[in-house]
C-alpha cells in the first residue's frame, strides 16, 4: 500500500508522524497502570537487565562484521558483494544499536491481550523496553555530531555536550515528575466538576500529548514523556475514565502506525535480496534471544519466565526506524542497506505475535520437565510413596484408610479437612476412646500437585488412586473410604466404576459438576454424589434465608 507497492500513499511522512501518537497513547496508559510501588520494582529490569541487554546486544551486532559475518553473508548466503561490507566503526554502531531495540508497541499490546503485564516476565519485558527508550537518547543526540559536514567534533565537547543533555533531562523529567504530578491533578480536579465529558477527553488528549512534546524538547523521546504523564495519574481517582476516553484514539492510531510500519518497506528489495533478509532476520533474533534469555535468571527470572522474556524481545522496534533512517540521511549507512535493514525489522516486528506463541510453548514444555525432575527427585531422595507426612513412616494396612482421587483445589480441602484437629478428635471418639486414628492417602497424576503437596508435608503419591494396584503398591489394603474428588467427569465416572468393582462394601463419595452427572455417579456406584452447581445453589440460598 505504501509508495514502494501499490502506491496508495505516496508520501509517509504525514501519516508516521500521525500514528507515531498510537504509541504515544499506548505508553501513556501503561504509565496510568503503574503506581509508586510497581516503578520501584521495574527499576531492577530497567537498569539491571535492560542495561545489559541493550550494551551486550549492540556489542553484539557491532563485532558481528568484523569477525566474519560480513564473509559468511557473501560467501554462504550469497548476498551481493559490497552490498553489507561494513567496515566502519560508525557504521556497525549505528546498525547494532537499531538492532538491539525492540517494538513497544507490538510487545506491550501483546502482554495487554494476554494480561501478562502484572506477571513478573511482563514486568521485565516492560522495565526493558523503558530503558531502552531512554538509552536511544544519546546516540540519536551524538550521531549529528560525529558525522557533522564540519569534522567531527573533539572527544572532550562530546562529552560536555552529552553531559548537559543528560542534566537536562534529568531535571526536567524530575521536575515533571515532582510538580507536575500536583498541577495535573489539580486541572483534572476542575474539569471533573465541569461533569463535561468534551473537556475531560481533551484534557487527557492535552496532558498525554503536551508532556511528551515537553520531553522531546528536553532532548528525550516523546513516548518516555507519556509514560511519564501517565505515572502522574496512576494513583488518582481519574486513571478509569481517562483509560476508558483514551482507548478509541489508541486503537485508531495505533492500527495507523501498524500500516505505516509495513507501508515503509521496499517489497522489490526484500524480493531481490531475500537469501540476505532471511539471514540477517534469522541472525537478529537469534542473538536477541540467547542474550536475553542468559540475562533472565541473572535478575531473578526462573528458566520458563527468561524463554518468555527472550523470544517476546527478540524482533526489532520502531526506534530502529529512526536510528536507520538519521544514519542513512548522514550517509552513515548506504540507502540499499538501509533499505534492507528497515525490512528485516519489520519482518521480524510481523513475527513478534508468534514468536510470543512460541515463547509460551516453550516455556509451558520447560515448566512441564522441571516438575517432572523435580518430582523424580522428591521420590529418590525423600521416599515420596511411603507417607512423607510428619506422621513418619505408618504402615497404612493397620488403620483405616481414607483414599482422596486427585489432588486438586477440591481434593485439597478435603485433605486439609481430614487432617484438622478438631475432625480427628471427633472420630476418635467415634472409635471408643481412639484405638486407631483415621489416616488418609491423595493421589494425583499431576506432578505439579503431588510436588506442592509433598512440600506441604501432605500424604500424597503419583499415581491413579483408583487403581487395585496402585493402592496395593502404596500399601492400602483395608481402605475405609473413597472420595473422588476430579473435576473431569469422564475421569470421575470411569474412578467410581473400578472402585465399587474392586471394593463392593467400601462407601464412595464422588464430586460431580451438573445434576445429569449426579445421577451418573450414583447409577456407577457412589454411595453419596455431590454436584457442584446444586450445592453452590442451596449454599446461596440458604444464604437468602
Amino acid at each position: 500500500m505504501g509508495p514502494c507497492g501499490l502506491k496508495l500513499f505516496s508520501d509517509l511522512n504525514d501519516m508516521e508522524s500521525l500514528a507515531d501518537f498510537g504509541v504515544l497513547f499506548l505508553l501513556f496508559e501503561q504509565g496510568l497502570e503503574l503506581t509508586v510501588d510497581r516503578l520501584r520494582g521495574l527499576s531492577k529490569y530497567a537498569f539491571g537487565m535492560g542495561s545489559l541487554q541493550v550494551l551486550l546486544s549492540t556489542l553484539a551486532f557491532f563485532v558481528f562484521p568484523f569477525v566474519g559475518g560480513v564473509q559468511f553473508l557473501e560467501f554462504v548466503v550469497g548476498a551481493e558483494p559490497g552490498l553489507v561490507d561494513i567496515t566502519r566503526v560508525d557504521e556497525a554502531l549505528v546498525i547494532g544499536a537499531a538492532l538491539s531495540l525492540s517494538s513497544s508497541a507490538f510487545v506491550l499490546k501483546i502482554l495487554q491481550e494476554n494480561n501478562q503485564l502484572s506477571s513478573r516476565f511482563g514486568a521485565a519485558c516492560l522495565g526493558i523496553l523503558l530503558l531502552q527508550d531512554i538509552a536511544v537518547v544519546p546516540l540519536l543526540v551524538l550521531l549529528p555530531i560525529i558525522e557533522s559536514n564540519n569534522g567531527p567534533m573533539p572527544v572532550e565537547a562530546q562529552l560536555a555536550l552529552l553531559g548537559g543533555t543528560f542534566l537536562k533531562a534529568l531535571l526536567g523529567l524530575g521536575g515533571i515528575l515532582v510538580v507536575g504530578g500536583r498541577f495535573v491533578r489539580y486541572l483534572f480536579s476542575i474539569v471533573a466538576k465541569t461533569q463535561s465529558s468534551e473537556t475531560f477527553v481533551a484534557l487527557c488528549l492535552l496532558v498525554a500529548v503536551g508532556i511528551g512534546a515537553l520531553t522531546d524538547s528536553l532532548g528525550l523521546s516523546s513516548t518516555l514523556g507519556a509514560f511519564a504523564a501517565g505515572t502522574l495519574l496512576a494513583e488518582s481517582n481519574y486513571r478509569t475514565q481517562i483509560e476508558s476516553d483514551i482507548k478509541p484514539f489508541k486503537g485508531l492510531l495505533l492500527g495507523l502506525f501498524f500500516l505505516t510500519t509495513g507501508a515503509s518497506v521496499d517489497p522489490v528489495v526484500i524480493q531481490q535480496q531475500f537469501p540476505t533478509v532471511l539471514a540477517l532476520l534469522a541472525g537478529l533474533i537469534s542473538f536477541k534471544v540467547t542474550i536475553t534469555t542468559l540475562l533472565g535468571p541473572v535478575f531473578g527470572l526462573t528458566k520458563s519466565e527468561s524463554i518468555r522474556t527472550g523470544l517476546l524481545l527478540s524482533g526489532g522496534g520502531e526506534f530502529a526506524f529512526v536510528v536507520l533512517t538519521l544514519g542513512d540521511k548522514l550517509n552513515v549507512l548506504p540507502n540499499q542497506l538501509a533499505k534492507i535493514l528497515v525490512g528485516v525489522v519489520v519482518l521480524s516486528m510481523a513475527l513478534t505475535p508468534y514468536l510470543a506463541k512460541l515463547g509460551d510453548f516453550l516455556a509451558k514444555q520447560l515448566e512441564e520437565l522441571e516438575r517432572r525432575d523435580e518430582y523424580n527427585e522428591a521420590l529418590q531422595t525423600g521416599n515420596l510413596s511411603a507417607a512423607p507426612s510428619a506422621g513418619g513412616h505408618e504402615e497404612l494396612s493397620d488403620c483405616d484408610v481414607v483414599v482422596v482421587c486427585g489432588y486438586d483445589s477440591v481434593g485439597e480441602t478435603v485433605v486439609r479437612f481430614l487432617t484438622s484437629a478438631a475432625v480427628q478428635a471427633h472420630l476418635t471418639d467415634l472409635r471408643n476412646g481412639g484405638a486407631r486414628a483415621t489416616k488418609y492417602i491423595a493421589f494425583d497424576l499431576d506432578p505439579s500437585l503431588v510436588i506442592r503437596g509433598f512440600k506441604d508435608n501432605k500424604r500424597i503419591l503419583y499415581g491413579d488412586g483408583s487403581q487395585p494396584m496402585v493402592l496395593s503398591t502404596a500399601g492400602v489394603s483395608s481402605p475405609s473410604l473413597f472420595v473422588v474428588t476430579y473435576g473431569d467427569s469422564e475421569q470421575s465416572l470411569k474412578a467410581v466404576e473400578r472402585l465399587r468393582q474392586a471394593y463392593p462394601s467400601v462407601p464412595i463419595i464422588a464430586r460431580g459438576s451438573n445434576g445429569e452427572e449426579y445421577f451418573h455417579l450414583m447409577d456407577a456406584g457412589a454411595t453419596v454424589a455431590l454436584s457442584d452447581d446444586r450445592e453452590a445453589s442451596l449454599r446461596l440460598g440458604g444464604g437468602l434465608l
